[in-house]
């Protein structure tokens, strides 16, 4: 989602292109979110700092830029690996919303990485890692998705290269990472205006039964040379978007 609008900067240094709106930055009391929150403050923005373990760090980095500019940061603490994390990020949009009134930007940049060899990968593992850096970014756009509407706000979410590149034995932060650029991808075309059959070359909605011969194909002696690769089952919408 994105408002469009343009703005003008005469000064290098002293845009303030967000001011008046608020941005709530997801593990941001440390490392990149820290960065991020910081750049958005300077040019503006009020700012809800998520933070779990890192409260004492998230306090006393809200306590810097309110030095700079009073009632500006706000902190809220919430756990996002647990299995409430639906619950948890409704409750933390509910949270960052009561504190000014309006939400514009959310960044989904909290996110954890671990190594999970096949042989030593566990349920616990798998949970962990998909909560924070995939389920927590859906989950918290859902319930940001009224907010932002409004205001013709956006949502930025964080990957990198290992969403797109394999890298063992990271396995389960890979398939998280490659996930959330779906889901980036996905909630774009969702949340935005879309004509789905006029974009389809075929002109109609694809079927269950195309899709399960695609996987049956896959799946027999004829595909036997295929591998780390798919078939893009879509009436052609994909060279079209």
């Amino acid at each position: 989602m994105d408002s469009g609008k343009s703005f003008k900067c005469t000064m290098p240094g002293t845009c303030v292109w967000g001011k008046g709106k608020v941005a709530l930055v997801t593990g941001a009391a440390r490392r990149v979110g820290r960065v991020i929150a910081a750049a958005l403050h300077k040019h503006g923005y009020n700012l809800v700092i998520h933070c779990s373990a890192s409260k004492d760090e998230a306090l006393a980095f809200a306590a810097q830029l309110n030095s700079v500019r009073g009632d500006s940061a706000h902190v809220i603490s919430a756990d996002l690996s647990t299995t409430s994390v639906v619950e948890t990020s409704e409750r933390l949009v509910r949270e960052a919303v009561a504190k000014w009134g309006r939400l514009d930007l959310l960044v989904n940049n909290a996110g954890v990485y671990l190594a999970t060899p096949l042989d030593q990968a566990t349920d616990h593992h798998w949970n962990y890692l998909m909560n924070i850096n995939l389920k927590a970014p859906y989950f918290l756009i859902q319930a940001a998705a009224p907010h932002l509407r409004k205001v013709e706000g956006n949502v930025v979410n964080l990957a990198d290269i290992l969403g797109e590149r394999p890298s063992p034995p990271l396995s389960i932060y890979c398939t998280s990472k490659a996930a959330i650029i779906m889901v980036t991808k996905s909630l774009a075309a969702e949340l935005g205006p879309q004509e789905w059959l006029s974009k389809t070359p075929l002109g109609r909605a694809g079927t269950g039964h195309e899709v399960a011969d695609a996987v049956v194909f896959l799946a027999s002696p004829a595909a036997s040379y295929i591998t780390g690769s798919g078939i893009t089952t879509c009436g052609g919408r994909s060279i079209t978007l």
